[in-house]
């Protein structure tokens, strides 16, 4: 192969990962009517909200501070990970493959398989 064709092959590989990688970031960000529906399943249930969303279940200022998008989730706080109700779960997005919601501390946020929290948490108190 002459070395302007590896030159073309390369700049199709890149352009192909960024364009892929950019994509999987999309599907990590809550949008508006995920967010309006996860506060609105909140407020609904405020009488009897599910493991996470219990006040009982808040976090401390240190541990919200360690709820870091982007991160993974500290081993203290994997603890107080709960799938999201499957009524809410249903309302929201299919997540990416290998992720899944988690309620945790009023929030919901989206982990992935080693509990690395996507770009994005909805706060709920």
């Amino acid at each position: 192969m002459k070395p302007h064709h590896w030159y073309a092959a390369a700049f199709f590989v890149v352009a192909f990962l960024v364009t892929t990688g950019a994509s999987a970031q999309e599907h990590s960000q809550f949008d508006d009517h995920s967010r309006q529906v996860t506060k609105d399943y909140y407020n609904q249930h405020q009488s009897h909200p599910a493991k996470g969303l219990r006040n009982q279940d808040r976090l401390s200022a240190q541990d919200e501070a360690r709820l870091e998008p982007g991160k993974p989730l500290p081993s203290n706080l994997r603890k107080k990970a709960y799938a999201v109700p499957s009524d809410l779960r249903r309302q929201l997005p299919p997540p990416p493959a290998h992720h899944r919601y988690v309620a945790i501390g009023q929030h919901v946020a989206l982990v992935d398989d080693v509990n690395h929290v996507l770009r994005d948490v909805i706060k709920l108190h």
